[in-house]
C-alpha cells in the first residue's frame, strides 16, 4: 500500500466516524441536555407567526424569556419578566 492510498482509508475512517458522531449528538440532543443541565429550562409556549418563523417562550431558573426563531436560529430574544405572560 503506498502513503497516498493509506492517508485516503484514514481520512475517509475519521470522515465516517465524524459524520456518525454529528449523528448521534443531534439524535440524543435532548437526552444529554436532560442529562448534564445544571438550571431549570422549559418551553411555556411556542407560536407559528409565518412559514419558518415563530416566537417562543422559555423560562430559566424562573426569568421567562421571548424568543424570534427563524430558520437561521434565534433571531432575537426579550427578558419577559416572572410577573408577565
Amino acid at each position: 500500500m503506498s502513503g497516498g492510498a493509506a492517508y485516503s482509508i484514514v481520512m475517509a475512517v475519521l470522515l465516517g466516524l465524524l459524520v456518525a458522531v454529528g449523528f448521534l449528538l443531534t439524535r440524543y440532543r435532548d437526552r444529554l441536555h436532560r442529562a448534564f443541565a445544571s438550571n431549570d429550562t422549559s418551553k411555556r409556549v411556542s407560536v407559528d407567526i409565518a412559514p419558518g418563523a415563530r416566537i417562543t417562550i422559555v423560562e430559566i431558573d424562573g426569568i421567562k424569556i421571548a424568543c424570534a426563531l427563524g430558520r437561521n436560529g434565534v433571531t432575537a430574544m426579550q427578558i419577559v419578566g416572572k410577573e408577565q405572560v
